[in-house]
């Protein structure tokens, strides 16, 4: 037997579809190739961060090579465009908290 419709303030609180990503999200149309890849393009990007923030740490201890100058052109080449996006890499995904 139907109980009727749930009056105001009786829901159990966190209840819902937990958020998938950690800040405010927009309706926007994006090519179908694109959409459907976008989680992909995330991880890469975090993925990336973490490989150049290895580059420079090594970079950085063999600061007198000169096999190493190259890689900190190419590392900071990458760091430039990656702060140039202007994403927060680490507010892409809601953590467990939220």
């Amino acid at each position: 037997m139907p109980r009727g419709i749930p009056k105001a303030g009786k829901r159990a609180t966190g209840g819902g579809r937990k958020k998938k990503y950690g800040c405010e999200t927009v309706q926007r149309w994006t090519p179908t190739v694109i959409a459907d890849k976008l989680d992909d393009l995330y991880l890469f990007l975090i993925e990336l961060d973490s490989e150049i923030n290895q580059w420079e740490s090594i970079c950085e201890s063999k600061k007198t090579s000169p096999r190493y100058e190259q890689a900190r052109k190419l590392t900071a080449t990458i760091r430039e465009r990656i702060d140039g996006l202007g994403i927060d890499l680490d507010a892409i995904y809601a953590s467990e908290q939220d």
